[in-house]
């Protein structure tokens, strides 16, 4: 071949693009989207040239993708280009699989259906011989009726359990099939983008790619441990555990995973404030106020994701050690983050009036170095499992209550001491009606438990109605947590001993007025 043939083959080689398959290597997750990052080391060649990566998830933001590279100082970017592609090798990859689970749960069936069959056969064998007894003494006659009715039961019993195995196994059967049909309408797409990039010699080149998405996010999620056996009356296990989902449509393997905090679903400034102009008869501020709602959705759209590696006064972030995997799927992975350990005080509560049944409360303060975020929390009392609820947000120095169910070794008896309704004055004649209960605390734990009962008088609004407290035990507490009428008692009840608090009151109002159903 001559020096121009050579020539020209190298030119055209160098103009060839070269290309990659898109693997995550990294990933930064907020609760409303994520920030990926894929990079690989690339031979590049002297001159122009372009590398091409494929397979990026078709959720890619486009005006999010930041595109770097690195380990050449003088190799610059030229353009970057983003574009949708079908993903052919998709439908037959999921073909092979859907036709292997296939193959694998028709086996299953088959090996079922052949075991059932076995035992039926078994069962017309027992029948057989119970009908053929032969010359057998009665006791003979006594032992092979056990005998028969033992198989026959144990036959019977296991083709039971092999059908309702068989029939989860018909179902996933069912589904495969299905899924096998819709397999070419679910093909999906991705982006794939090219680099143009200019080197002044060839070598090997660091390309990184970062960009955003709303297939991947995570939340926070609480396993609530508490121990009522701890010295100092209990302790509170806060475990922190982060639900990472993404739906990319491609696994992540080996990646390093980054939890944030900071929200984009809540948008990135405050709503502006317009006058309120009101005038008789008409609301006029309804219209004004629609035009700030278009602003604040406009406003809404993801903010730019800034990685922060240490707490900060407005955000958090958690890198988890090592690196993880995290299939795609709708499935959450959940990831352990932190263990919060809180001293708390553990009571008893119960409104008797409302229910007689007293719950067990954990009370006590948080110590972080930084905020948790709000989330679903799974409850535990002494390794048994009796709930779930939510915590909200907690900052260093707020409180946390948290109920963990009935305590049914603490009983308590609501007995109605007073009870009367009727006329009395007699220069004025007013409406009385006069309430008082006992309440009644047994504690039958082998220990004492510290009890607080909860109880409400009747707050009047207007003057013709008057309310007056009758017997109340004291000591108690008045308006608890600036609710009206609320009143609190807190006992300690030793092991075994009933303690008794009071409460009662008196309503009034004029003749001719009718008292409120209480």
């Amino acid at each position: 071949m001559n020096k121009p043939g050579l020539l020209a083959l190298a030119m055209s080689i160098s103009t060839l693009p070269m290309t990659a398959l898109a693997s995550i290597t990294a990933a930064t997750l907020y609760p409303s989207h994520a920030e990926l990052t894929w990079n690989e080391t690339e031979q590049i060649r002297a001159g122009t040239g372009t590398i091409e990566i494929k397979g990026l998830p078709l959720s890619l933001q486009d005006q999010s993708l930041q595109v770097m590279l690195d380990g050449m100082p003088d190799a610059t970017l030229q353009q970057v280009q983003i574009t949708r592609a079908e993903r052919e090798e998709f439908v037959a990859e999921e073909t092979r699989r859907i036709r292997k689970e296939l193959s694998e749960v028709t086996l299953r069936i088959q090996e079922q259906k052949d075991l059932i069959s076995a035992w039926e056969q078994q069962v017309k064998l027992m029948d057989h011989a119970a009908q053929s007894p032969h010359e057998l003494t009665a006791s003979e006659l006594s032992d092979l009726a056990i005998a028969l009715k033992d198989t026959t039961l144990a036959a019977l019993k296991e083709i039971r359990q092999t059908r309702v195995s068989m029939q989860d196994d018909i179902a996933l059967k069912d589904r495969l099939t299905r899924e096998l049909a819709q397999t070419t309408q679910r093909a999906k797409a991705t982006k794939n983008v090219t680099i143009h990039y200019q080197a002044p010699e060839s070598g090997a080149v660091q390309v990184e790619l970062r960009f955003q998405t709303s297939e991947a996010s995570w939340r926070s999620e609480y396993n609530a441990r508490l121990n009522t056996e701890a010295d100092s009356g209990g302790a509170l296990t806060l475990e922190h555990m982060a639900v990472v989902h993404q739906t990319t449509g491609s696994d992540w393997n080996d990646v390093q995973l980054q939890l944030a905090t900071a929200n984009a679903r809540r948008g990135t400034s405050m709503p502006n404030v317009y006058p309120w102009i009101v005038s008789p008869g008409k609301e006029r501020y309804q219209a004004k106020m629609r035009a700030p709602v278009a602003e604040m959705q406009a406003g809404s759209a993801m903010a730019d994701s800034v990685t922060v590696e240490r707490a900060s006064t407005f955000t958090q972030s958690y890198r988890l050690a090592g690196k993880v995997q995290v299939p795609s799927g709708a499935s959450g992975h959940r990831f352990k983050v932190a263990d919060h350990v809180l001293p708390v005080e553990v009571a008893v509560w119960a409104a008797p009036v409302l229910d007689q049944t007293g719950y067990i409360h954990a009370k006590g303060e948080f110590n972080g170095n930084v905020p948790i975020p709000a989330g679903l929390a799974t409850l535990y009392r002494d390794g048994q499992s009796v709930g779930q609820t939510h915590i909200g947000e907690l900052a260093d120095g707020e409180t946390v209550d948290l109920g963990f169910g009935v305590d049914q070794a603490v009983r308590i008896k609501v007995v109605n001491e007073l009870e009367r309704t009727g006329e009395e004055g007699i220069w004025k004649s007013e409406n009385v009606q006069r309430r008082q209960n006992r309440f009644d605390i047994t504690n039958h734990h082998d220990k004492p438990v510290q009890v607080r009962i909860f109880d409400r008088l009747p707050v009047s609004e207007q003057d013709v109605l008057t309310v007056k407290p009758l017997e109340i035990s004291e000591p108690v507490q008045r308006d608890y947590d600036d609710k009206k009428g609320v009143l609190v008692w807190d006992r300690e009840i030793a092991a075994g001993e009933t303690k008794s608090v009071k409460s009662g009151f008196e309503v009034r109002v004029p003749e001719g007025t009718s008292l409120p159903p209480l």
